[in-house]
C-alpha cells in the first residue's frame, strides 16, 4: 500500500502510542481546538490531537501531528540527531509522479461541484481571538507555471470568505506568488488545487526551499522513498495526490481582490489586514471517511514544520560552498527561521 496520512498514523500508533490523543467530547471549532494545543504546549507536551466530535460537523479534525521533531524524523526514516542530514539526502533524490486511474484514487470517493461546493462542510477552525475568520492552514497549494508547465507546491494561508471562496495570501518571495503574478500579466485565471491531509512528507516538501519553480511533489516522493500517486483534477489541469484526504480545486482570477486578515502568524503576532487575491472554489473532492488535518498556527507545529525543510535546504546549499559543514540548526527561539547555527569542522 502506498504511504499516506493513515499509514503514518498507524506507524506512530505502533512506535510512539503516547504521541496520539483522541478527544471524544464535543468541542467548538471556534478557538477550542487551538486552546487545547496551547494548554498542552505550556505543559511541555506536543501530542497529535484528533477531535472526534467537532460541533456542527461529522468529520474528525487532526491537529499538531507535525509539532514534534521525533514524529517528523520518523516520517523520513531517521532519528532527531540525523534528520537534517537525512532530509537533505532524500530531497536531493526526487522521484517522478505515478499517474493512477480515478477508481484507484481514494480522494475521488466524494466529488462536489457546482452548487454542492460548500466549505462549511469542513471543520475549518477559527484559531485565535482576533483572526478574521476560519483559516485553512494545512493545505499544500499546487499551481502550474504557465511558461514551463512545472507544478509548484507551497504552504500558504487561506481565509474562508464564503461557501466557495478562500483567501490567497502568499509571501512575496515564494514561488507561488511569482506564478500568480505571471498569470496576472497574461490576464489568465490560475488553476489551484489545495491538498489537505496526507503523509507529513507532503507538508515537508511544500515548506522546503527548492531551486527554481516546481518539483515539490517529486521531492515528496524522494522523502517517501516511492513515487507519489496522482490523478487528474475535476476542474483544474493539475496532478492531484490520489491518496489525500481532501482536495479543494479552484481558480485565482487576474486583478480580483478581497479583504483578508488579520491572522495570528508564525512569530506569534497578528498580521495586518488588506486586499489580496482569492481562490474561487470550483470543486471539493475527498475520501468517504475523510480526516480534516489542521496545522496549529502560531504554535510549535507551525514553527517545527517550517524549520526542518529549511534546515535540510540550508545544509545542502552551505555544503556546496563549505564542504566541512556538519549540521545546521534553526532554533525555535527564532521561530525556526530567523537565525541559524552552523557547525563545521575547521
Amino acid at each position: 500500500m502506498a504511504q499516506d496520512l493513515r499509514t503514518f498514523l498507524k506507524q506512530v500508533q505502533e512506535t510512539r502510542p503516547n504521541d496520539l490523543i483522541d478527544v471524544d467530547r464535543t468541542v467548538s471549532p471556534q478557538y477550542e481546538t487551538l486552546a487545547l494545543v496551547e494548554k498542552l504546549e505550556k505543559q511541555g507536551r506536543f501530542p497529535a490531537l484528533t477531535f472526534r466530535n467537532v460541533a456542527g460537523h461529522n468529520m474528525p479534525l487532526l491537529v499538531n501531528l507535525a509539532a514534534s521533531y521525533d514524529r517528523l524524523a520518523l516520517a523520513i526514516g531517521a532519528d532527531v540527531a540525523h534528520m537534517v542530514e537525512r532530509f537533505a539526502q532524500l530531497a536531493a533524490a526526487p522521484k517522478p509522479l505515478t499517474w493512477v486511474e480515478r477508481a484507484d484514487a481514494p480522494v475521488k470517493e466524494i466529488v462536489l461541484t457546482g452548487e454542492s461546493v460548500d466549505l462549511s462542510l469542513l471543520p475549518i477552525p477559527v484559531h485565535n481571538e482576533l483572526d478574521a475568520g476560519p483559516y485553512l492552514c494545512s493545505g499544500v497549494a499546487l499551481v502550474k507555471d504557465p511558461d514551463t508547465g512545472a507544478v509548484n507546491g507551497g504552504v500558504y494561508r487561506h481565509q474562508v470568505q464564503g461557501k466557495d471562496q478562500l483567501g490567497w495570501v502568499v509571501n512575496r518571495t515564494n514561488h507561488g506568488n511569482y506564478v500568480r503574478r505571471r498569470y496576472d500579466a497574461l490576464e489568465k485565471p490560475m488553476d489551484v488545487a489545495i491538498v489537505v491531509g496526507h503523509h507529513p512528507a507532503l507538508l515537508l516538501a511544500g515548506a522546503s526551499r527548492l531551486g527554481g519553480i516546481g518539483g515539490e511533489l517529486e521531492v515528496m516522493g524522494g522523502l517517501l522513498g516511492e513515487s507519489v500517486e496522482v490523478v487528474a483534477g475535476e476542474t483544474v489541469d493539475l496532478p492531484i495526490p490520489a491518496r489525500a484526504e481532501i482536495v479543494i480545486e479552484g481558480h485565482v482570477y487576474p486583478g480580483q481582490r478581497h479583504s483578508e486578515g488579520p491572522f495570528g502568524e508564525w512569530p506569534r503576532y497578528y498580521t495586518s489586514s488588506g486586499d489580496y487575491p482569492f481562490v474561487k472554489v470550483s470543486a471539493i473532492t475527498m475520501r468517504r471517511d475523510a480526516i480534516y488535518q489542521d496545522v496549529a498556527p502560531s504554535m510549535a507545529e507551525h514553527q517545527v514544520l517550517g524549520a526542518l525543510p529549511r534546515m535540510g535546504s540550508l545544509l545542502k546549499r552551505i555544503r556546496e560552498v563549505v564542504p566541512t559543514v556538519v549540521n545546521v540548526n534553526l532554533p525555535l527561539s527564532g521561530g525556526g527561521r530567523t537565525y541559524c547555527y552552523v557547525s563545521m569542522r575547521k
